[in-house]
């Protein structure tokens, strides 16, 4: 009754919702030899307000000396990856989860640079005004982010999870909002959440 009652009151068309990565912990370090693991999240993504020009929304998100099944969501909701924003008729979002060997400073200060030359290496604007909408947004944006992941693999830095989805407004349940999914493999372990945020 909760979940119908918080739905009502959201506005898909006004109301800005959140992606959130409401639990992260990893599973086993990349090099079995480490003790502790300098684990990172890159998040490239797009919505239905970049028009005819994709623009990617970016960032990084860094953790210290983790151990093997440690949570690493802080207090709250979670890892903020999108918004809160309202993202028009979609939001895709691609995500990895690597572990560091080099220093993770300087992936966050060139992560932005990095999707800048790989979305003109590839002719992402021509490539989504040749056909825009969610399907191609979810497409770049992988694209994308597995081009910077490679860069990053260069460094030594070892890809231990990627997850991407896209999630739209003119569903049944808009952005399958209060909805949650889980991904694993035998590095690491990650659920995403959309919550809501109507006005009032």
């Amino acid at each position: 009754m909760l979940i119908f009652e918080v739905f009502m009151e959201f506005n898909a068309h006004t109301d800005p919702i959140a992606i959130v990565l409401s639990a992260l912990k990893l599973r086993q370090s990349a090099d079995l030899m480490d003790r502790y693991s300098e684990p990172y999240v890159v998040v490239v993504g797009m919505d239905a307000n970049s028009g005819s020009e994709p623009g990617f929304h970016t960032q990084v998100v860094e953790f210290s000396n983790v151990r093997a099944w440690q949570p690493l969501v802080p207090a709250g909701e979670g890892i903020l990856l999108y918004g809160p924003a309202n993202p028009g008729a979609f939001v895709a979002l691609s995500v990895a989860i690597m572990e560091s060997d080099a220093d993770v400073r300087e992936a966050g200060q060139r992560l932005e640079q990095r999707v800048t030359q790989a979305a003109q290496s590839m002719q992402a604007a021509s490539l989504y005004a040749a056909s825009p909408g969610a399907a191609a947004a979810r497409a770049l944006a992988e694209r994308v982010l597995h081009r910077v992941a490679a860069q990053m693999m260069e460094n030594r830095d070892d890809m231990l999870l990627t997850l991407s989805g896209c999630w739209l407004r003119d569903r049944p349940v808009p952005y399958g909002i209060n909805g949650f999914s889980v991904h694993h493999n035998d590095f690491a372990e990650a659920t995403l959440k959309v919550i809501p945020l109507p006005a009032g």
